[in-house]
């Protein structure tokens, strides 16, 4: 007497069809579509939050250009100054 299992029979594993070029593009399609749709409703939500956020930092970096430019004014006018009689000057 034997106490194994008996031999199932083999399913038929049930397999898609291979999908054509254009269900394809459809597919990708409307995955796009989604994409863009959940990154609108995203921003949406997320934009009262972020732009007092954006605004601050625009700010701050205006104020940094501003000193940039300034010490770039600076060191093309020399360390004395335009007119401070150094030894360049005639």
């Amino acid at each position: 007497m034997s106490t194994l299992p008996t031999k199932r029979d083999p399913a038929r594993p049930e397999t898609e069809s291979t999908p054509t070029w254009r269900e394809l593009a459809e597919r990708f399609r409307d995955l796009m579509k989604d994409f863009l749709q959940e990154g609108k409703e995203l921003e949406r939500e997320l934009e009262p939050k972020l732009l007092p956020a954006l605004k601050r930092t625009k700010v701050e970096i205006e104020k940094l250009i501003a000193k940039l430019e300034e010490r770039a004014g600076a060191a093309k006018r020399g360390p004395m100054g335009p007119g401070a009689g150094g030894p360049l000057t005639p």
